[in-house]
């Protein structure tokens, strides 16, 4: 059995805006969610796994849970008028089946339950872990989040209180929305964009349980780029984690023909770093460096 995490959003389309949360009870009354052609993980939906429910801005609360009923499936002309009530945003050509839902009367603050959810690495920049789409979870997450669990605020305080102690670490969380919000004035040494699909911007992409910080794609190519951070693990760890993810870019994402590397990005590289990527066509390293002036103030 896997764990997932389904996210829906308001959503402006056919003419009107749609709430994150009557999407939500349209789904649950038709015991049906629709996916996308490019749905990450929809090829690992499986009968028996289970579901979270997540409903974004503005609720931004966990609000239901199911059983798949089905694996994920193409819908036939006459399923998608079933489920389509007269909207086009109602139509999607691949779903699932759903059963067992409990819809919560009391849903559960995503807010509170961040510190706890182990899928959330950058913590700083939480909310770009649930855009649209489907991520897989571990059960401790998926339990912590059926539970409701949140950590005693003397525990929040202190982990807290570690983030801001850690210089290194609470740069590179920033360092992350910097490159999201200034990605056109960068430099990655190629014509990057960022691979979206189905409400997906690139970052944060679900592969598998785990989580690529940019999924691009090269413009001139058309090859596949993971971007990833290297946070302060250790050079090992970095390029090992890496090369999975192109790995599975690979397998899952990449058609005939099309290549995969990847880049990390460090505050420096030691000789870790330098002999662990020594040798490896597809994967480079940049550095960053932090320019801080002060400049007077006049007429």
């Amino acid at each position: 059995m896997n764990y997932w995490m389904f996210t829906v959003t308001h959503k402006k389309a056919d003419g009107e805006i749609l709430e994150a949360e009557d999407i939500l009870k349209q789904r649950i009354s038709d015991k049906f969610w629709g996916l996308g052609e490019r749905t990450p993980n929809r090829r690992y939906l499986k009968q028996g796994d289970r579901v979270a429910f997540y409903a974004g801005w503005p609720p931004m609360v966990f609000a239901a849970t199911a059983t798949l009923a089905t694996s994920s499936f193409t819908l036939s002309d006459d399923q998608k008028d079933k489920y389509g009530h007269g909207k086009a945003f109602y139509r999607p050509d691949y779903g699932v089946i759903l059963e067992h839902i409990e819809l919560w009367d009391d849903p559960r603050s995503v807010k509170d339950l961040v510190p706890v959810l182990k899928f959330i690495e950058n913590k700083e920049n939480w909310y770009a872990y649930f855009q649209g789409g489907v991520r897989q979870l571990s059960e401790d997450d998926f339990r912590a989040i059926v539970d409701g669990r949140k950590l005693p605020l003397a525990e929040i305080s202190k982990l807290e209180d570690a983030i801001l102690s850690e210089s290194q670490f609470a740069l590179e969380a920033h360092l992350e929305e910097f490159i999201d919000k200034n990605w056109k004035n960068i430099n990655f040494g190629a014509g990057l964009v960022r691979y979206e699909s189905d409400e997906q911007s690139g970052r944060q992409f679900p592969a598998g349980s785990w989580s690529i910080d940019f999924l691009c794609i090269d413009k001139s190519s058309g090859d596949f780029v993971v971007l990833e951070l290297k946070r302060g693990k250790s050079s090992d760890a970095a390029v090992g984690q890496i090369l999975r993810y192109i790995n599975w870019v690979d397998e899952n994402l990449a058609k005939q023909g099309q290549q995969t590397r990847g880049i990390i990005i460090a505050k420096d590289v030691d000789d870790a770093l330098k002999y662990a990527v020594k040798g490896l066509k597809n994967v480079r390293v940049l550095t960053y460096k932090v320019d801080f002036k002060l400049l007077p103030f006049g007429p």
